[in-house]
């Protein structure tokens, strides 16, 4: 909820919303940024093609090292490193 509290403060505009919120819980997160505090239903889920994929296969299917897993949602995903979980992030938004 914070981000959406941030967001409306801030006067953000609809272009320059958060997307994606990167974040460390042990290794590396990725999480899609919902459309609102209470939907499950995310601006932009991680691409259909890594959804439920995880470890090496991921690694293969994004060409990004590190890959953990990508939730079948895609909602969120997880890297070894910050790095990876990054560049998970530019790529998604490019998918």
């Amino acid at each position: 909820e914070h981000i959406f509290e941030l967001e409306s403060s801030l006067n953000i505009s609809e272009e320059q919303k958060a997307i994606y919120v990167i974040y460390q819980d042990g290794t590396w997160r990725i999480q899609a940024v919902p459309v609102s505090p209470d939907s499950f239903e995310s601006r932009k889920a991680l691409p259909e093609a890594w959804r439920g994929i995880r470890d090496a296969q991921l690694d293969e299917i994004t060409g990004i090292p590190g890959g953990i897993f990508v939730h079948a949602t895609g909602f969120i995903g997880g890297n070894k490193t910050k790095d990876g979980a990054l560049a998970m992030a530019q790529k998604a938004l490019t998918l």
